[in-house]
């Protein structure tokens, strides 16, 4: 996979416990070579405002070493090669993101998918929080064969809605034609709440991208307003709240 897309379709959320709640929205999201930014669409600003923003500053915020939005793919090598990736023949690295979008940018979950010879090695996994603001990254080594499926600890407070002392369970399809991601996460042993992408590739072109503005104009804001609205929504349900913790290992 060499060339800039599109992927859209669902984003939704399924709450088992305490208490039973879900939800799903369309969603559309950018598919980025991160060493061919050259040839990105004249629609796609750089570091400017306009409908669509790839802007340095949405991405590794806070880490001196990207000079530029051009430095990304050597940022995201970096950060992986610290969580203990091997990198040395990784020759590709794609980001899947939204972009600014009308000045605003926002992503929960901000994914770079790092490939040798035209296969995916690794994800690394940028969550975000809310209302912290605060980011945090998970290596996920990638099956060389279909669909990865790979468990670790969580490690970093997301939702006031869910505690710390979870699991994450990744399913993951490599990102093709369609494109299928599946979190669940659970608690001693019992599945508490999932999270999933069910997505569909269309070239990055001029029309591609005008219907994105036609279908979700201020699709970030549309997100933030969601979130806040299922949070209070939770809260009428009577759903525990959970303080904000710091991440149990700082270094992953």
């Amino acid at each position: 996979m060499s060339t800039h897309a599109i992927y859209r379709g669902q984003v939704g959320h399924q709450r088992l416990q305490p208490k039973p709640h879900g939800l799903h929205y369309d969603i559309q999201y950018f598919w980025l070579d991160l060493r061919a930014l050259a040839e990105l669409p004249l629609q796609i600003r750089r570091e400017s405002f306009g409908a669509f923003s790839l802007r340095r500053r949405d991405y590794f915020k806070g880490c001196a070493a990207v000079a530029s939005i051009d430095d990304l793919a050597e940022a995201a090598l970096a950060r992986a090669a610290q969580l203990g990736a091997d990198i040395s023949l990784i020759d590709q690295v794609f980001l899947l993101t939204p972009l600014a979008n009308w000045g605003v940018y926002f992503s929960p979950l901000t994914q770079y998918y790092l490939y040798q010879q035209g296969q995916p090695r690794y994800l690394l996994a940028e969550v975000s929080n809310t209302p912290w603001n605060q980011r945090h990254h998970y290596l996920v080594p990638l099956s060389q064969t279909g669909v990865t499926e790979f468990s670790h600890a969580k490690n970093f407070h997301v939702s006031p809605f869910n505690p710390l002392d979870m699991q994450y369970h990744w399913r993951i399809d490599a990102p093709e034609a369609q494109f299928n991601l599946l979190l669940q996460n659970s608690r001693q042993g019992n599945k508490v709440f999932s999270a999933w992408f069910r997505l569909i590739r269309e070239p990055l072109d001029a029309d591609n991208i005008r219907n994105m503005l036609i279908r979700q104009p201020w699709q970030n804001v549309q997100v933030v307003i969601r979130i806040y609205w299922q949070a209070l929504i939770l809260l009428c349900k009577g759903l525990p709240f959970y303080s904000h913790q710091k991440p149990k290992d700082q270094s992953v």
